[in-house]
């Protein structure tokens, strides 16, 4: 597939540097190692064209445009009496900083990386953003992973529109 007229309708430039090719947009930049033996990314590149070998790299090449155009993002809800999210931004760390009260002794701290932006938009809803789905989704699974939510009265942390089955408690 050319992907010179897809890039340039989405208002993302291109360049190459020895074998990096970077993409630019309003929303971040991408920086991808062609040479690399750990990258998943085959490509032939002419004078003006960028095309893919394989259709696997294909999917992978449009997932990561797509994440340049418009961000990819999920929610993350926090579900029981006392549970709260404060997100921050530690200068000496230099990242942003998401303290979650979970019921547990005492309050987590996720470190975020820094191509995901963590907002939230209420005590209780997360909002996590960024460029590549794959870190997204799995920021939100790791973020789920601290407390999943319980199978009796549903509490924990659960996806925005996720549907828990509960089961009957204790019949007399």
């Amino acid at each position: 597939m050319n992907y010179k007229n897809l890039i340039k309708l989405r208002g993302i430039s291109l360049f190459r540097y020895s074998d990096f090719i970077v993409f630019l947009s309003s929303k971040g930049r991408l920086v991808l190692d062609i040479k690399s033996k750990r990258s998943f990314f085959q490509y032939k590149i002419s004078s003006d064209f960028l095309t893919s070998v394989s259709s696997s790299s294909e999917n992978k090449l449009e997932s990561l445009l797509n994440g340049l155009c418009s961000f990819y993002h999920k929610k993350v809800n926090l579900v029981g009496i006392g549970f709260r999210a404060l997100c921050y931004f530690d200068k000496s760390k230099n990242c942003q900083v998401l303290s979650i009260k979970l019921g547990l002794s005492k309050d987590v701290l996720v470190f975020v990386p820094s191509d995901i932006i963590v907002l939230c938009l209420r005590p209780t809803l997360i909002l996590i953003k960024g460029i590549n789905k794959k870190e997204v989704s799995q920021m939100a699974r790791y973020i789920r992973s601290i407390k999943v939510p319980d199978s009796y009265k549903g509490k924990g942390v659960r996806y925005e529109n996720e549907v828990i089955h509960l089961k009957p408690g204790k019949q007399k």
